[in-house]
């Protein structure tokens, strides 16, 4: 008989558990949202926060990730990773349900892409695959900590490896915000960790009426 190997049932499980969260986000009533200073929240981040540019060389896309290729539309940026136990998969469930939501004139004109900042474990395949249980719209992308670090601390995030005792040998603490960048790549909201789906589709729109209006 076959054994299989202890990492390939671990990340199963993972992405078992990750699906399963996902259903039930989207089935159980929208909490209120968790005020900065929560949970995740109390991870520091930067004083300020100016966005910008993201470039990374691993992508689900097949080449390299440039935020600039999403000129034009609304994109919903998080920053985690596969093997994150709880804030990523919640945070991907409200990002899903919000791209659902979506009404039929803004489904062309909005992205998603996870950010992931466990390049060790993250290639493309295994990102496709996570981010494949949540919306075939959402990318994902990752890149060394030489690169990550740049970017990370221009957005405000926070991320730490922390040695475990367990078979998943580390996990990474992070911040958990959701940052909506505009047609013109330029930073417009950060909305803090457990804003739900309807939040994120509400400021979205927000955000076009006001852009639609000043034209």
């Amino acid at each position: 008989m076959q054994r299989i190997p202890l990492s390939s049932l671990l990340w199963a499980l993972a992405v078992l558990a990750a699906g399963a969260l996902l259903v039930f986000v989207m089935l159980r009533p929208a909490p209120p949202p968790v005020p900065q200073g929560a949970d995740h929240e109390r991870l520091p981040v930067a004083d300020a926060v100016s966005g910008g540019p993201i470039e990374l060389p691993v992508s689900t896309e097949g080449n390299r990730f440039r935020l600039a290729d999403l000129e034009g539309q609304y994109v919903w940026v998080y920053f985690g990773y596969t093997a994150c136990p709880d804030a990523c998969p919640t945070s991907l469930g409200w990002i899903s349900a919000a791209l659902d939501r979506l009404p039929p004139e803004l489904k062309d004109k909005v992205a998603a892409v996870l950010v992931s900042v466990d390049p060790e474990r993250d290639d493309a395949q295994r990102l496709e695959t996570y981010v494949g249980h949540f919306h075939p719209a959402i990318q994902a992308a990752t890149g060394s900590h030489e690169e990550l670090r740049p970017i990370t601390e221009r957005y405000g995030v926070y991320y730490e490896r922390t040695e475990i005792d367990s078979a998943m040998g580390y996990v990474v603490d992070h911040s958990s915000s959701t940052y909506l960048i505009g047609p013109e790549g330029e930073l417009l909201e950060i909305h803090p960790h457990g804003t739900s789906a309807s939040e994120l589709v509400a400021t979205l729109q927000a955000r076009i009426e006001g852009h639609e209006g000043r034209e």
